[in-house]
């Protein structure tokens, strides 16, 4: 569940609109979405403190801009997509309606909107199948 549905049920509780057992409830019953194609953990903000990334390898660029535009449309401020190729990139940019996406051609990675502000606190985990996940390096899904 993105913030702002969160943030509009804790309001009603806040309010006295809601019982805090009705908030439960509401926060219980979309914890997906399922596209038929992807079933999207709308939760795992709340839980782990970052949303779900994309995995684009076996994906088609309609699956992956649907995904990316359902994640958008529920307040995913930035979005990751990994495993793209240049063909799938082009068909998000061309037909996404993002105010800001990119596409970085070695590591096959989209960003859809900005990446948080560096405060010089947290941990940093970078995980790599080493070259193969460079561009060129394998074969191209």
């Amino acid at each position: 569940m993105e913030q702002k549905v969160m943030r509009e049920i804790l309001t009603r509780v806040k309010n006295n609109e809601i019982s805090v057992e009705e908030a439960l409830l509401l926060a219980k019953e979309e914890p997906f979405t399922d596209l038929g194609y992807a079933k999207i953990d709308n939760h795992r903000q709340l839980r782990q403190g970052v949303c779900e990334v994309i995995y684009g390898a076996g994906k088609t660029g309609e699956q992956i801009l649907g995904i990316a535009q359902q994640m958008h449309d529920t307040g995913v401020k930035t979005i990751l997509i990994t495993r793209m190729n240049g063909d799938k990139a082009s068909f998000v940019e061309k037909n996404g309606h993002f105010s800001k996406y990119r596409y970085e051609e070695i590591p096959r990675i989209g960003i859809i909107g900005d990446l948080p502000e560096s405060d010089g606190t947290g941990t940093i985990v970078i995980a790599s199948g080493g070259t193969s996940d460079m561009a060129g390096s394998g074969p191209s899904l």
